[in-house]
């Protein structure tokens, strides 16, 4: 088991908790939950400087988005794929059916680019570990492989690809 932590991003790209403090993790995930609205290059540039931080791993819920409630954020995902694939940083698929994030055809334009993926349930409760199927949807409608997702390795190759 690890010892991590989902960061939200704060709009000028850092986090919302102290540097220090993701000294006591494993690795962390980063995710936006506020300032949905920003310019396309203005956002990229957010996610990437909270993607820098070497602690975080994982781009958690790279959208946003809501569905039926509110739509995905602006991003330039050639420039997020090339500076996660240069970085070893991972893009998670959000498996909550309310998210359903990454879309698969984001998911593809990753493959394709090199970008490993993380499958993730966004549970908050042992009930929501049953939607995982809706992620693997996801990923092989968006032509994903087991070699494409972090979490099919064994545990050695995980702790090898977050340290």
């Amino acid at each position: 088991m690890f010892n991590s932590l989902e960061i939200d991003i704060l709009p000028e790209g850092g986090l919302s908790i102290p540097e220090k403090a993701l000294e006591l993790l494993d690795f962390a995930l980063v995710s936006i939950h506020s300032s949905f609205r920003m310019e396309r290059s203005l956002m990229t540039k957010r996610v990437i400087s909270a993607l820098a931080y070497p602690k975080v791993k994982i781009f958690a819920h790279p959208t946003a988005r809501k569905l039926n409630e509110r739509e995905g954020i602006e991003l330039n995902w050639p420039e997020i794929f090339a500076y996660c694939k240069k970085n070893s940083k991972f893009l998670e698929i959000n498996a909550d059916p309310a998210r359903l994030d990454l879309p698969d055809t984001v998911v593809r334009e990753a493959v394709k680019s090199g970008v490993k993926l993380s499958l993730g349930t966004d549970s908050h409760h042992k009930d929501g570990l049953k939607n995982m199927t809706f992620g693997l949807s996801v990923a092989r409608r968006g032509w994903a492989q087991r070699q494409d997702i972090i979490n099919t390795r064994s545990l050695k190759e995980i702790e090898k690809m977050i340290s």
